[in-house]
């Protein structure tokens, strides 16, 4: 018997034979939302993909791959990418593999599309989603909101938008531009009030991006090894396994062979977060996902993820989605 493909690659033009239409949304005679599901086994999940505006678009996916995808891309477009990792484990490859930007769980990116000549979706976990959220901003766009003279303030952003330099720059997550994410993916509205709540959504995320570049650009900490990357990032894996009974700060700094100093910096720069603010956000994700689906109460939900009493996981959970847990689950129960 031979033994199953571990890695497929393809191109764009590629992506009918692996994806299907399923339903979309229509507005003055025009799509402008398409869902679409996979026609293959070894990817499950589903993406959605918007028009917000003219220049503007977005789409967000919750998947899960059994092999590594790589999608190989030849357009010269002029165009820029924000893409949030909420979960799962990207790639982007530029000029000929000789530059490689990794973009794990918990960090945010603006790319030069042009200049990423590869993407890949790393193999997920098993039974572990990969979760993004894009938007896709046309260069001449993106140069109207921005012009030189506002870009005098930020030049970090400005060496980027000019084309020198790597031709991406990668932050943490923040936790509003999570909140943001979470608002897009479950908006509520329909016609006009969805159309403007998604192009407000997509301008919000490019201000978390615009200012967590200027946080982290001035950040003068040492960078972290790829070693010590590797090591954060099996501590965030060890918290995600043990979201009710974590380990002590302490016994997380052992088990991965680090410091707590440089474990709690690591986490600094790697999430934007504490090791147990990362927790938090686990946890309330979890929930989320539980909500979601209808098959289990609040009160489930909370003892699940390891909070005992209700007020503090309701407090939590508005905190990091911006919506109290009841509200959450009324509004997931009427969209289906």
């Amino acid at each position: 018997m031979s033994r199953p493909q571990s890695i497929y690659s393809l191109t764009a033009t590629e992506l009918d034979s692996v994806y299907e239409m399923e339903s979309a949304v229509e507005e003055q005679g025009m799509i402008v939302e398409t869902r679409v599901v996979p026609r293959v086994p070894w990817v499950k999940g589903f993406t959605i993909t918007r028009t917000a505006r003219e220049g503007l678009y977005m789409h967000w996916a919750d998947e899960i791959f059994d092999r590594e995808v790589r999608l190989r891309c030849d357009e010269e477009m002029d165009f820029y990418v924000l893409t949030l990792a909420l979960e799962g484990h990207w790639q982007e490859i530029s000029h000929g593999q000789r530059r490689v930007c990794d973009r794990p769980a918990g960090t945010m990116a603006l790319i030069r599309f042009a200049e990423s000549k590869e993407h890949r979706a790393k193999t997920s976990a098993q039974g572990r989603s990969s979760r993004h959220l894009t938007i896709g901003i046309e260069g001449g766009q993106l140069r109207r909101w921005l012009s030189e003279r506002e870009l005098a303030a930020h030049p970090l952003l400005q060496k980027f938008l000019s084309g020198r330099g790597e031709p991406w720059l990668v932050t943490p997550i923040t936790s509003r531009a999570r909140l943001v994410a979470d608002q897009i993916q479950n908006c509520p509205f329909q016609g006009l009030a969805r159309t403007l709540s998604m192009e407000s959504r997509c301008l919000d995320l490019l201000v978390e991006m615009i200012t967590s570049l200027d946080q982290n650009g001035s950040n003068t900490q040492r960078k972290l090894s790829r070693q010590e990357v590797e090591r954060i990032h099996a501590a965030a894996e060890i918290l995600r396994r043990s979201i009710t009974e974590p380990p002590s700060l302490s016994e997380l700094a052992r088990q991965v062979s680090l410091s707590e100093s440089k474990l709690k910096t690591g986490f600094h720069q790697t999430f934007g977060t504490t090791a147990f603010g990362y927790l938090r956000e686990q946890r309330m994700e979890k929930a989320r996902q539980m909500l979601v689906t209808g098959e289990h109460s609040i009160l489930d939900a909370a003892h699940i993820v390891g909070i005992s009493n209700p007020s503090h996981f309701a407090s939590l959970f508005k905190q990091q989605f911006g919506v109290n847990p009841k509200q959450f689950q009324m509004n997931a129960v009427r969209q289906k």
